[in-house]
């Protein structure tokens, strides 16, 4: 069964590549970024093997944090693979454990997977210097892998269980932000080793010491528990990751079994008022009208409640750090950050309305309408919490120069959003179907986000930078820093502008190639 499930997922992939050219490209794209990053960062840790004790401790809490920060990003960035979706298995008869076998087995098949394995081998290298650990190393790159991959399945499994109702959603919320925090208290707690520039003087040892006995440090701090010849503890620690691997394995397989079981259609029969706020606000024109739809699934529905969660959260650890650390380019950085974020939630807001697009198609919709209307939605949704975090980012002291740092953030805000909808008009993307996971990601979605994460990033920082540099420049200016702020909103609003025009052009003019591949894009 394993092995079936394997190949299935080769096949499937196989499919998508000789379908789909920009799948094809994508998938290289992405292949090419991980290569790149096991050639940089391998050799790195395996050539720790020659160093000291003390610096070769570093590779616990360096696997320990990147352990948590795949757990995060399952969450934050829709990165569990789904194209192996289980409820497509529920009409077979199959038991969740035997499936998850297979699903758990063509889950190291993906890209990432492989390089976080690969990344664990040298890890395991690294240890070489001290021939008592390297068994220990082993063990603890095949626990750690699990631990990780385990660990955003069952979380995200879960989560999705629970953010599935309406009154659940609350609880999402509040472990979402939790965990999205998580590296913040990682990382303070990490500090307490002597960390310094001079590596005569630098010493991991510390912690090391700490991220052994974090849940997920338990495996990874194996080889350096026998190294410095604290059996007892290696013994512990052998056994807590153990546990900890079996839980999780037991919470998938549950909730596997779940999904196996479960109607593959929801009864409905959820009584939906008549909105009369939102009408009497925007009005009731087209583009108004898509505005308050868009708007009102914001609140409604899971899968965009995640998203818009996940977003708010994340400039909380730039806010945090930078209270505790007095630099105010942390502050800076979250806002600008998360306006960056915000604005780009809208580059595959298309993949979420799905076939239903097509009454916009048979109403006679104008493309411009349908892309301010959704960037109309994202400003109501996400301007507020842009505008608190700036506001509390200032009152605290944290940023000192307020006002170019506001026309930075708005240039972000504003230029991410013309380049979503203009690029969300081109490749709509993949999204949860209505009622699935959403935290899933199909393989045809993260290879088409290789190359979407590469606009997304680069993008904003090219579309940004003449306004950051201004802002630099005029920085010691009273009267230029107010000109820059005038300059970067006009700037700002010219880009979304552009972005609404030339994507409404791309709708008009590809709108039944556009419901076609809508057609597949949510799953």
């Amino acid at each position: 069964m394993t092995l079936l499930v394997v190949r299935l997922r080769f096949t499937m992939w196989r499919t998508a590549m000789t379908r789909s050219t920009l799948h094809l490209t994508s998938s290289v794209v992405g292949g090419l970024v991980a290569l790149g990053v096991v050639v940089v960062l391998g050799p790195s840790i395996a050539l720790l093997a020659a160093r000291p004790l003390r610096l070769t401790a570093l590779t616990v809490p360096l696997f320990a944090t990147a352990t948590l920060m795949w757990v995060v990003l399952s969450l934050v960035a829709t990165g569990v693979d789904n194209v192996l979706d289980p409820a497509r298995f529920s009409v077979l008869p199959l038991r969740a454990r035997e499936l998850a076998r297979g699903l758990l087995a063509a889950a190291y098949t993906g890209i990432p997977a492989m390089m976080f394995v690969l990344l664990a081998l040298a890890q395991v290298v690294a240890w070489a210097g001290h021939p008592a650990a390297l068994p220990a190393a082993l063990l603890a790159a095949v626990l750690g892998t699990l631990t990780a991959v385990l660990g955003s399945r069952a979380v995200t499994s879960a989560l999705a269980r629970v953010m599935g109702s309406r009154g659940g959603r609350l609880v999402g919320a509040v472990v979402v932000s939790l965990v999205t925090l998580l590296p913040l208290v990682l990382n303070l707690a990490l500090s307490t080793g002597a960390v310094g520039t001079d590596l005569r003087a630098f010493d991991a040892g510390a912690s090391a010491r700490v991220a052994s006995w974090t849940p997920l440090g338990w495996s990874w701090g194996l080889p350096y528990d026998v190294a410095t010849g604290h059996w007892g503890r290696a013994v512990l620690h052998l056994v807590l990751a153990v546990a900890l691997v079996a839980l999780l394995w037991e919470v998938w397989v549950r909730q596997l079994g779940r999904t196996l079981t479960s109607p593959m259609t929801s009864g409905g029969g959820h009584r939906i008022g008549r909105a009369r706020l939102l009408p009497a606000v925007l009005g009731h024109g087209p583009t108004a009208t898509i505005a308050a739809r868009r708007i009102r699934a914001w609140y409604r529905d899971s899968r965009l409640v995640s998203i818009a969660l996940r977003t708010a959260v994340l400039p909380v650890f730039f806010v945090v750090q930078s209270a505790l650390t007095g630099a105010g380019a942390f502050a800076g950085t979250g806002v600008v950050t998360l306006a960056v974020f915000a604005g780009l939630t809208l580059m595959n807001d298309l993949a979420f309305d799905g076939p239903a697009w097509w009454v916009h198609v048979s109403t006679g919709v104008r493309g411009w309408q349908d892309r301010l209307g959704r960037a109309l939605a994202s400003t109501i949704v996400f301007g507020p919490v842009l505008v608190v975090t700036f506001v509390v980012s200032a009152s605290l002291g944290l940023l000192t120069a307020v006002v170019p740092w506001a026309s930075v953030a708005l240039a972000a805000f504003l230029a991410s959003l013309g380049l979503a909808v203009g690029v969300g008009a081109v490749l709509p993307g993949t999204a949860p179907r209505t009622g699935g996971n959403p935290f899933a990601a199909s393989s045809g979605g993260a290879a088409q986000g290789c190359l979407t994460a590469l606009i997304s990033f680069v993008g904003p920082l090219v579309l940004v930078l003449p306004v950051g540099v201004a802002a630099a420049l005029t920085a010691g200016s009273p009267v230029g820093r107010w000109v820059v702020l005038v300059v970067a909103a006009v700037y700002g609003a010219g880009l979304l502008a552009a972005g609404v025009v030339l994507g409404g052009r791309r709708l008009d003019a590809r709108a039944p190639e556009m419901l076609g591949r809508l057609a597949h894009a949510q799953i």
